[in-house]
């Protein structure tokens, strides 16, 4: 899991939140009056800022959608196609679940991967295990057992 720090304070009654994430930053508050305020300091700290308003925004490599009834859509296709770019092997075939019947059938008798590979399949498992949680839920079970395998490859 990654280390972001986030900060709550109540401004004018309201909750203002801050969530840094190395140059990635995040500044909520119900008053759009507040979050110019503290964008200002924060330029005047650290300089030139490249600030996005209203309902779309990208953060931590994130697409995040804020949609009506307090919402938000969560979408990190560039990462996923990232992945599937790495793997370098056809992966069209649509199937029902990430979860095939046969994801825990494994041939001991198979040679470890190459340096070349074993660096790859770490590579997309880490970055699989990064997408998970935040916009794919339903490739849990096949990360998961990819995990148990990064040792193993």
């Amino acid at each position: 899991m990654i280390d972001v720090l986030q900060a709550n304070k109540m401004i004018n009654g309201s909750q203002c939140t801050i969530v840094f994430y190395v140059d990635d930053n995040k500044v909520s508050h119900i008053d759009p009056a507040v979050n110019d305020q503290i964008l200002k300091i924060m330029s005047d700290h650290f300089g030139d800022l490249t600030i996005t308003r209203g309902k779309q925004h990208t953060f931590l490599g994130m697409d995040l959608s804020f949609t009506e009834g307090r919402k938000v859509e969560i979408l990190m296709e560039e990462q996923c196609q990232e992945a599937v770019d790495a793997f370098g092997e056809d992966v069209s075939t649509p199937v029902p679940t990430p979860a095939q019947s046969h994801l825990f059938n494994v041939d001991e008798n198979d040679e470890p991967l190459d340096e070349k590979k074993r660096e790859l399949f770490h590579s997309i498992t880490a970055k699989l295990l990064f997408i998970k949680p935040r916009a794919k839920p339903d490739i849990d079970t096949a990360v998961a057992f990819l995990c148990t395998r990064v040792s193993k490859s």
